[in-house]
């Protein structure tokens, strides 16, 4: 069986934490650093990676270092489509700068012929690149 990482564990958190909450602000720390901010509105939820490392972990994007940064976003693609099903939206960000929208607010231009989904947005291409790499 396979063991999650501390990172992983705090993105189930995350998870949880989004379907029970309606509105207000988390911090989740590993090892005294800020892993995770959560800022909690309605139906709308940010989730700020403050240490890229964290982000990484979670897509497990060590080993799919071949791989584009588009094709990459195809592990968020079921997940986006079921917050958009349910009406929610997360944002993932990097320092507070909106990266990604997934989900029901999401509008993508391009992306959905790579992703396969319309409920995930690139908002800033640029961050991005630098948050994955």
């Amino acid at each position: 069986m396979k063991t999650l990482s501390s990172n992983a564990r705090l993105l189930e958190i995350v998870i949880g934490l989004i379907q029970i909450l309606k509105q207000g602000e988390i911090t989740l720390q590993t090892n005294g650093t800020e892993s995770i901010l959560l800022q909690i509105e309605n139906n709308k939820t940010d989730v700020d990676f403050p240490q890229r490392e964290v982000f990484k972990d979670i897509l497990n994007l060590e080993v799919m270092k071949e791989e584009s940064i588009l094709e990459r976003l195809k592990t968020l693609a079921d997940f986006a489509e079921k917050l958009k099903e349910r009406g929610l939206t997360v944002t993932i960000s990097h320092k507070e700068q909106t990266v990604l929208t997934l989900g029901k607010e999401a509008n993508p231009t391009i992306s959905p012929m790579v992703t396969g989904t319309n409920a995930i947005e690139i908002n800033n291409l640029i961050e991005l690149t630098k948050l994955v790499k």
